[in-house]
């Protein structure tokens, strides 16, 4: 039998939709290797033309003043009835181009991994001449756009119960709800076994001082430099690590200071389940993607900030399981870290084992036999 063709759509807006389709795409390989073929497409650089290609530097600008003017314009649109007149014309603006997307990779099942790929997804395979079933993976984690569910597709995918109750309150149909889990990519879930003194020396670091992990996203986002600041001149028996992401600039800042301790200062690096791995406490937002990953690995969190919008609902999730502790501000973060770092404290043991418990590192098997299931059927 020719192997199943499996689309993996997403855009190239933030690193969650990225890593969770990578992700989708490890497991399907590993569960089925020479029986699927897989394809990874970022739309946003392969298909759509200007502006549309760069929606993830407009999407960076909308986030970039504490969330303004990206929260009004998410909540404005939250909801089916609301997107409802908007509908029509985005699948307009976006449908030649994903129509001729489809038509260049043909495909058993389409796995939609971005909301805003949901609506012209769903009236570009109606079009097909054979019915091809539609998958959309929710990337968001107890929270979710109600794009992500309008039009809704045939096998809608979640993290978590919250999203999965969001989701029916959206029109979804109990039975076409899948809780999965958020996907991770098989590297996170094998560096939670390693041993976090061989990670530190595979690094660079000293495997016997404590090691503050300082994380904004794949794009450096929120006040990176005054956290950064705020830990540096903190007295922590700690080393302390900034990745920045793709913010060159903000990388650029952080290395052009001489700082009153020695730092580590990374851009956008590969190997992020390693650094995970290497550190006692993450000092992150509260991005869906970081969270999953960093439960994955067993690493606890101090979440020093939320894009308004989608993230807000992700702080409860983590606290209420005792894996991270909510500090928005940044001398608030520091001291929270220090206090968490001090030996007299023992609650940083006990956030790293309810970190662990709290992780899903099955969540990209389950995805990927419902996907094989569609294809069967």
């Amino acid at each position: 039998m020719p192997p199943k063709r499996v689309l993996l759509l997403f855009l190239n807006t933030g690193g969650g939709h990225r890593s969770a389709a990578l992700a989708v795409s490890e497991a399907l390989q590993e569960l089925y290797a020479d029986q699927v073929d897989v394809s990874l497409v970022d739309v946003t650089a392969e298909c759509f033309p200007w502006p549309l290609r760069e929606l993830d530097a407009i999407y960076n600008r909308l986030v970039g003043w504490n969330g303004w003017p990206w929260a009004p314009i998410y909540h404005l649109t939250d909801s089916p009835r609301r997107l409802s007149p908007l509908r029509d014309g985005w699948c307009l603006l976006t449908g030649r181009p994903i129509r001729r997307l489809l038509h260049n990779y043909a495909a058993d099942v389409v796995v939609c991994c971005h909301p805003l790929l949901n609506a012209p997804l769903k009236e570009a395979l109606r079009r097909q001449p054979c019915e091809i079933p539609l998958i959309t993976l929710v990337t968001d984690l107890a929270s979710a756009h109600a794009a992500w569910f309008y039009p809704p597709a045939e096998i809608c995918l979640v993290a978590t119960e919250e999203a999965q109750r969001r989701a029916v309150a959206c029109g979804i149909p109990i039975d076409s709800v899948r809780l999965t889990g958020l996907p991770v990519r098989r590297c996170f879930i094998r560096a939670a076994e390693e041993d976090r003194g061989l990670a530190r020396r595979k690094l660079g670091l000293d495997p016997g001082v404590p090691v503050v992990l300082l994380l904004s996203g794949a794009d450096g986002m929120g006040p990176f430099y005054a956290l950064f600041q705020a830990l540096v001149t903190t007295q922590l028996r700690a080393q302390l690590v900034a990745i920045t992401g793709r913010n060159e600039r903000l990388a650029a800042r952080l290395t052009s200071r001489r700082w009153p301790r020695p730092v580590h200062i990374r851009g956008f690096v590969e190997n992020i389940h390693e650094w995970m791995r290497a550190a006692d406490v993450l000092v992150t937002k509260a991005g869906p993607t970081t969270i999953t990953e960093a439960l994955t690995v067993g690493t606890p969190m101090v979440l020093s900030g939320a894009v308004p919008g989608q993230e807000p609902p992700n702080v409860p999730y983590v606290t209420e399981r005792g894996a991270g502790v909510w500090a928005p501000e940044p001398i608030q973060a520091a001291e929270t870290v220090r206090e968490l770092l001090s030996p007299k404290d023992g609650k940083l043991r006990w956030m790293t084992q309810r970190a662990r418990e709290a992780g899903c590192p099955d969540a990209g098997e389950h995805v990927a036999e419902v996907i094989w299931r569609s294809i069967q059927r």
